[in-house]
């Protein structure tokens, strides 16, 4: 789902397609379909529709957008980098300049969220999510075989409602976009890979700071240093990455306002589709922004240890708490970033 839209010429570097629509040059991936002035790429949890209709552009995707977006006067482009970059609550559309407009319903505050509620609220958005994704699915499904916590999560979610799906081995061939893209600090697109047909790849790294797994925004969270957390933790499931990956940056960094975690986390972008490869991740969902209301000890113990995400996996598909590694990240492809 990687596009350019432009009045001027294009340095296509990627062998994009182009569709000339009007005063439009429309470069995009592979993948995408058409219907008269509107093409449309995506799955339930992550789409977007472009209508060049009327000498004008309106872009529609999901009311949390889960691709990055730039304008300028020339053009507006989700891997270009060039002018304007807009938040994921903006929505914009050209009627002889961009215009755009911004969706904030999201921002309310948290409230304190008690555990018991916590688990229905994450039981329950991950179902839908994955309900509603699967009813629309057509795709073949792939996820990876790793012994990663959050990876097994969402596969047992698939596990609960009988849904089937594949293993697949990642290789270390990336295309030139891909390594465009990872080089532009969208680091997911170096744990994915293209496939041949359109293929659908289940994910659970993408999303991940929304269910508390992230250190450098838990950090923010609780009043404890989570330096010293660490430090007093002789063992844990997170130990080896936090020391690998946040160690130095929870050290350097300040406080923060819940609000502003809750800002961070919505607009973060790691990946999204590329070509045949369709990514599906049920965690990237602005309902589960309510679990930075969590009390201190869950998140510490979630950081830590994944408690929570332990629990979740115990109702959906137990016997895959056999699956999850000693330590995060320790066992994976040497050319991933922790």
């Amino acid at each position: 789902m990687n596009f350019v839209i432009t009045t001027k010429d294009y340095h296509n570097n990627f062998n994009f397609g182009c569709e000339n629509i009007g005063k439009f040059k429309f470069y995009h991936d592979r993948n995408w379909t058409r219907e008269g002035f509107v093409f449309h790429k995506g799955n339930h949890a992550n789409w977007c529709s472009i209508d060049f209709s009327d000498d004008k552009v309106m872009i529609k995707h999901n009311p949390q957008r889960k691709f990055p977006l730039w304008i300028d006067e020339e053009l507006c482009s989700n891997i270009d980098g060039k002018g304007d970059y807009l938040p994921a609550d903006a929505k914009v559309m050209y009627d002889n300049e961009w215009h755009v407009t911004y969706d904030t319903a999201w921002k309310r505050d948290s409230k304190p969220l008690q555990e018991d509620d916590a688990f229905l609220l994450v039981r329950d958005v991950l179902l839908d999510n994955v309900t509603n994704f699967i009813q629309s699915n057509n795709l073949p499904l792939v996820a990876p075989d790793t012994d990663g916590l959050d990876t097994l999560l969402t596969r047992s979610v698939f596990d609960h409602l009988g849904v089937p799906y594949e293993f697949f081995q990642i290789k270390n061939k990336h295309t030139k976009l891909q390594k465009f893209l990872n080089n532009n600090k969208f680091y997911g697109f170096n744990q994915i890979q293209e496939f041949d047909q359109p293929t659908c790849l289940l994910t659970g790294f993408y999303g991940d700071a929304y269910l508390l797994r992230s250190p450098f925004y838990n950090q923010m969270l609780i009043k404890q240093d989570i330096v010293e957390v660490f430090d007093n933790t002789p063992e844990c499931y997170t130990k080896y990455y936090f020391d690998q990956v946040w160690r130095n940056k929870c050290m350097t960094t300040g406080k923060e306002s819940k609000n502003m975690v809750k800002q961070w986390i919505y607009n973060n972008m790691e990946v999204w589709h590329l070509n045949n490869t369709i990514i599906f991740s049920p965690f990237k969902d602005a309902r589960l922004l309510d679990l930075l209301g969590c009390d201190e000890d869950l998140i510490i113990e979630q950081q830590l240890h994944g408690n929570f995400s332990r629990k979740l996996i115990e109702y959906f598909n137990p016997s895959l708490l056999l699956k999850i590694g000693k330590e995060k990240n320790i066992i994976q492809p040497d050319w991933f970033a922790l």
